[in-house]
């Protein structure tokens, strides 16, 4: 399996925030891998890891044209030990942080 890296998707992204006014970001925690992310009902094998969504975001979060952001998919019925609800805390929070 090929090595994925974040440097394309991130000059994409600068390019799209360059383009618009404002921006929603919706992010679908099925996107995260499974041992993230258990507590969705369409567990990802392999996923996203939090820390290249994380890389993704920040730029859009620290753009300025923000406008709204939601977390969706989350299912608390399959996180048995809140493991993935501080997964998804975390994120919440670190989209608030940087959030201008």
């Amino acid at each position: 399996m090929e090595d994925l890296d974040c440097h394309d998707a991130l000059a994409q992204m600068a390019q799209f925030i360059d383009k618009v006014d404002k921006i929603y970001l919706t992010i679908d925690l099925d996107v995260l891998p499974v041992w993230e992310m258990p507590a969705v009902s369409a567990p990802a094998a392999l996923g996203v890891p939090l820390i290249q969504v994380l890389r993704l975001i920040e730029p859009v979060c620290r753009s300025g044209k923000l406008q709204a952001a939601d977390l969706v998919e989350f299912n608390p019925r399959f996180d048995e030990d809140g493991a993935a609800a501080r997964v998804a805390a975390r994120l919440g929070w670190q989209i608030a942080h940087w959030w201008r």
